[in-house]
């Protein structure tokens, strides 16, 4: 092999492993955007939080505050859908990790039991109806699955007392 010859073949080994090593940095530089992305959607969820009380996190409905705290907490309740709207829109763009997901989607089906969030989401849900359709299907395919989960009496044996 020549001189000129070695040079090339060292130099097409050179390129490939630039453009691998390039190629790695790319995956890690969306990786690390991506983690930052989500982080701030966190950050923007614990923000919306601090404006309800923790009563509500107990399964209290709107109610049990203060003319001037349930305001709060309404409004507070509704960027909240709003976030999750967003998040679960994202996510079907795959702008948010899977893993993320799972954990926000746990999250949301869980709040939107609660008396006070079920009470936004429901008037959201009348007064809004073109608007928050990802939140409406995370609901509709929540009330699937729980449907699903709940055996009809037709299914279950009844035993008499007699």
């Amino acid at each position: 092999m020549s001189g000129v010859e070695l040079t090339q073949t060292v130099a097409s080994v050179a390129t490939v492993v630039a453009v691998i090593l390039t190629w790695q940095q790319l995956i890690q530089v969306k990786k690390q955007a991506r983690t930052t992305f989500e982080d701030r959607l966190n950050e923007q969820y614990r923000r919306i939080m601090q404006d309800i009380p923790a009563d509500i996190w107990l399964g209290s409905k709107l109610e049990a505050l203060g003319k001037e705290q349930r305001a709060l907490c309404r409004d507070a309740i509704y960027r909240y859908i709003d976030l999750s709207n967003e998040e679960a829109f994202l996510y079907s763009k795959k702008r948010i990790t899977k893993d993320t997901w799972i954990e926000w989607h746990k999250g949301i089906t869980a709040n939107l039991r609660l008396p006070a969030f079920a009470e936004v989401w429901a008037e959201v849900n009348e007064k809004s109806p073109a608007s928050f359709d990802e939140v409406r299907i995370l609901d509709e395919q929540e009330q699937r699955t729980f449907q699903k989960s709940v055996p009809s009496l037709e299914s279950r044996t009844i035993r008499s007392a007699f």
